[in-house]
C-alpha cells in the first residue's frame, strides 16, 4: 500500500470512529461535575481542555479516587495508544506513547513534569503516586514547549496544594500477598493567607504474590517509603514562592525472568525457579523551588530543581536453579536543572510564552557478571560467584535550551499557535574501566509546532497540528558490543482532530489522526548482562484516537476510548533487513471502557466502577518473530462514601488473566533460552479512608 493511500485510510477513520463512539455514548477519563469544565495547563497556561488543539486525557481528583490509580502503570492502561512495560528492577520501565517507546539506559518518549518541575530521571518515573489533584497525558510532540525528551508527548502530574484551612486524611489499605499501606497528609497555615504547608506520606509492605518454586518464598516483595513536604509563600499578591522536598525508599524483589522453550513468549505455565533472590534497593532525593512574580505585562516563572537517584540491583542472569551466572549493576543519576519562563496573561487575543533551560547532569552505570562454573573447584565457598566488571562508565550531559510560542485569536472562532524551541545537548563518556580518552558528542535541533483552531461553537472545535519532536543520541557502554554512539531521534507529526461537547456537557466526543515520519528510532538490545542501544533508520506511523464520555445523569457515568497504531520499519539500516515488519512494544490496538454508578443513601453515596482494558497485535522484537496474545483486563471498585469516611472493596486483574509483560527471545538476549517476565495476577483488597 503507497503513503498516500496509508493516510487517506487514517484520516478518513476520524468520521466513521467518531459516529461509533457517539452511538456507544461512553467516556473519556476526565470526570466532572455536569454543567462544569475541565482545566488543564497542558500549554503552561490554565485552559478548558475541550478548547486546546492537542489530544489530551484528563484524571480528576475524583476520576484517580474512583479508579484506583496509584501508579503510571494504573494511568497506561486507561489511554489509547499508551502502554508501559514494567520489569526488572525498581526503576525500569518502557513507556510507548503513539509508537515512541523508551529504550532501557535511554531517555523517555515523554516529558514527565511534577507540579510544574520536569523529572529528569528515568529511574524515578515509577514512584507512588499519592495526595494527586490531576494528571493530564498530552499526546503528540510537545518539544516546543517541554523539550527534547517529549518526542511522543507529555504527562503533567498536579499534587495538592496547601491550603488556608487545616485539613487532613488517613488512609489505611490491606490487599492479599499481606499488602499493606498506610497514607497521611495534613495541610494549613502556618502564617495564615502567608505561609501555608502541606505533608503526605506512603508506606506500603508487601510480601508479595508471584512465588518462586527454587527458593519457595515469594520474589516480588516491597517496602516503599514516600514522604514529601510543600512550603507555599505569598509574600505579595503579585509574589509566590513554592518549595517542595520529596524522598522515597525502596527496597524490593527483582528480575524473576523465567526461561521458556524457543518461540513460546506466551506460554504461562512455566513458574519462576531461578537460584537466588533478585533485589534492587532505590533511593530518591528531589528538591525544587517554583518562584512567581505577575508584572502587569507578563509573570516571570523560576523554576529550580535538584535529583539524585540510586538503584543498585542484583539479579539471576540464567534464571534457572543452577548457580551459573548473576549480575550487579549500579545506576546513579544527580541533575540539577534551572528554566526561567515569561508568559503574557491569558485574558488577551495574543498570547505569548518564551524561556530558556538548562539541565546538569551526571548518569553513572556500573555492570559486574557473577560467574559460576564451579566455585568449589577454584577454591571458592559454595555458591559464590566469580565477579567480572562488564561496564563502568560516567555519562555527564549538559542540555541548554531556548524557546517560545505565541496564540493569536485571528477571530472568535479561528486560533493560530506558533512555537519553536532549540535544544543543544553535549554528551560526555568517561570509561572508569579502561583508561582511554573521553567520548564526546553534540545532539542539537530545532523544534517547530504550529497549529490552526477552528471554534464552530463553543462547543464544537476542529484543529490540525504539524509539529517536531526530538530525542537526543547518547553513547552505549563502552565494551565494543554495540556501536559507541546511537543516533538522536526526530519525528515529524501532522495530526488532525476534533472535540465536541454536546446535550449540554452530557456528551464529550474527541477524536485524532496523526501521520508520524519517525527518523533513527532507537531500540534496546541486550546481550546477557551487556545492554546498547541501535537505531531504525525509517519508520512511518499512523494511528487514530477515539474517546468519548457520557453522563446521562448525575450520578451515572460511561466511557470508551479506542487507539489504533500501524508502525512499519520502513528501512532498518540501508538494506531488506526487518523492512515491512511492526516496531516492537507497539501495541497495534488499545481500547478501554468504564461504568460507573452511584446511589444515594440519605448523606452518603455507594458508588460501584468496573473497568475493562484490552490491548493486541505487539511484536517483541524487530524480526516479529515473537508476538504477544491479547491481554485483556477487568478491574472493579465498590465505595461506601459517608463524607468524613469512606470505605471501598477493589479488585485488578479480576478474572486473574494470566499474560507476559516483558519478552526477550534468546537471538536477541544471547541466553541459552527465552524468557519472559509474567504480569501481574490477581489482586485484591479493601481501603478506609478519614478526612478531617
Amino acid at each position: 500500500m503507497t503513503h498516500r493511500s496509508h493516510r487517506q485510510r487514517a484520516f478518513a477513520c476520524i468520521t466513521p470512529l467518531s459516529l461509533a463512539a457517539a452511538l456507544i455514548a461512553m467516556p473519556v477519563q476526565a470526570q466532572e461535575e455536569p454543567g462544569g469544565e475541565i482545566v488543564v495547563t497542558a500549554r503552561q497556561r490554565a485552559e478548558n481542555v475541550q478548547q486546546v488543539p492537542d489530544a489530551v486525557s484528563v484524571f480528576s481528583a475524583a476520576a484517580i479516587r474512583d479508579a484506583g490509580i496509584r501508579s503510571i502503570d494504573d494511568v497506561t492502561t486507561l489511554v489509547p495508544n499508551l502502554s508501559l512495560v514494567d520489569a526488572q528492577d525498581a526503576g525500569t520501565v518502557a513507556i510507548n506513547i503513539r509508537g515512541i517507546g523508551q529504550v532501557r539506559n535511554g531517555e523517555a518518549p515523554v516529558a514527565l513534569v511534577v507540579d510544574g518541575v520536569q523529572m529528569t530521571s528515568t529511574d524515578s518515573i515509577k514512584q507512588a503516586l499519592f495526595d494527586l489533584d490531576q494528571i493530564e497525558v498530552l499526546k503528540g510532540p510537545q518539544g516546543a514547549l517541554y523539550g527534547r525528551n517529549a518526542i511522543g508527548g507529555a504527562i503533567n502530574i498536579v499534587t495538592r496544594k496547601p491550603t488556608n484551612e487545616l485539613e487532613g486524611k488517613v488512609v489505611l489499605d490491606y490487599a492479599n500477598g499481606d499488602d499493606r499501606r498506610l497514607f497521611g497528609s495534613l495541610s494549613g497555615a502556618l502564617v495564615p493567607d502567608l505561609l501555608l504547608f502541606r505533608v503526605a506520606a506512603d508506606y506500603r509492605k508487601f510480601d508479595g504474590v508471584l512465588h518462586n518454586v527454587t527458593l519457595k518464598r515469594k520474589v516480588d516483595f516491597v517496602e516503599d517509603t514516600n514522604v514529601r513536604g510543600r512550603l507555599l509563600l505569598t509574600p505579595t499578591d503579585r509574589l509566590t514562592f513554592d518549595l517542595k522536598g520529596a524522598y522515597g525508599h525502596l527496597d524490593g524483589g527483582a528480575s524473576w525472568y523465567i526461561p521458556l522453550a524457543d518461540g513460546h513468549p506466551n506460554d504461562t505455565r512455566t513458574p519462576i525457579q531461578n537460584d537466588f533472590l533478585g533485589k534492587s534497593p532505590r533511593r530518591i532525593t528531589d528538591v525544587s523551588l517554583k518562584a512567581d512574580y505577575r508584572f502587569d505585562a507578563f509573570t516571570l516563572t523560576s523554576v529550580t530543581a535538584i535529583n539524585r537517584t540510586k538503584i543498585d540491583l542484583i539479579e539471576d542472569l540464567d534464571w534457572t536453579p543452577l548457580s551459573i551466572l548473576g549480575a550487579t549493576q549500579l545506576r546513579e543519576y544527580e541533575s540539577f536543572s534551572q528554566e526561567i519562563r515569561l508568559a503574557s496573561p491569558s485574558a488577551q487575543a495574543l498570547r505569548w510564552t518564551a524561556g530558556a533551560y538548562l539541565l546538569d547532569a551526571r548518569r553513572r552505570i556500573d555492570t559486574v557478571v557473577l560467574l559460576s562454573p564451579d566455585p568449589t573447584a577454584i577454591g571458592l565457598p559454595p555458591q559464590d560467584y566469580l565477579e567480572l566488571p562488564s561496564a563502568r562508565s560516567t555519562e555527564d550531559i549538559l542540555t541548554k535550551a531556548v524557546y517560545g510560542q505565541l496564540n493569536y485569536d485571528l477571530t472568535d472562532q479561528f486560533e493560530l499557535t506558533l512555537a519553536l524551541r532549540y535544544d543543544h545537548d553535549k554528551r560526555t563518556q568517561t570509561n572508569r574501566l579502561m583508561p582511554g580518552p573521553q567520548r564526546e558528542a553534540t545532539f542539537d535541533e530545532w523544534q517547530p509546532k504550529a497549529s490552526i483552531k477552528y471554534a464552530m461553537t463553543p462547543d464544537h472545535m476542529v484543529y490540525a497540528t504539524a509539529a517536531r519532536g526530538f530525542r537526543s543520541g547518547g553513547f552505549n557502554p563502552p565494551t565494543g558490543s554495540f556501536p559507541e554512539l546511537y543516533r538522536p531521534e526526530v519525528a515529524d507529526t501532522l495530526e488532525l482532530g476534533s472535540k465536541n461537547t454536546l446535550l449540554g456537557n452530557a456528551l464529550t466526543l474527541n477524536a485524532a489522526a496523526f501521520y508520524m515520519r519517525y527518523k533513527d528510532q532507537q531500540v534496546f538490545l541486550l546481550n546477557v548482562a551487556d545492554q546498547g542501544i541501535v537505531n531504525i533508520a525509517k519508520t512511518d506511523i499512523y494511528g487514530i484516537e477515539v474517546e468519548a464520555q457520557a453522563k446521562p445523569t448525575r450520578l451515572v457515568q460511561f466511557g470508551a476510548a479506542l487507539g489504533w497504531i500501524d508502525a512499519t520499519i520502513k528501512d532498518f539500516d540501508g538494506t531488506e533487513t526487518y523492512k515491512g515488519n511492526r516496531v516492537p512494544l507497539t501495541y497495534r490496538w488499545s481500547y478501554t471502557l468504564y461504568a460507573q454508578g452511584s446511589l444515594e443513601l440519605g448523606s452518603a453515596r455507594l458508588t460501584g466502577r468496573v473497568d475493562y482494558s484490552g490491548k493486541s497485535g505487539n511484536y517483541w522484537h524487530i524480526d516479529n518473530a515473537d508476538r504477544q496474545d491479547r491481554v485483556d483486563l477487568v478491574n472493579a471498585r465498590l465505595t461506601y462514601d459517608a463524607g468524613a469516611w469512606s470505605l471501598a472493596a477493589y479488585a485488578s486483574n479480576l478474572f486473574n488473566a494470566k499474560y507476559t509483560e516483558e519478552f526477550f527471545g534468546r537471538e536477541f538476549s544471547a541466553g541459552a533460552n527465552d524468557i519472559r517476565y509474567p504480569g501481574q495476577p490477581r489482586r485484591y483488597g479493601v481501603t478506609a479512608s478519614y478526612s478531617f
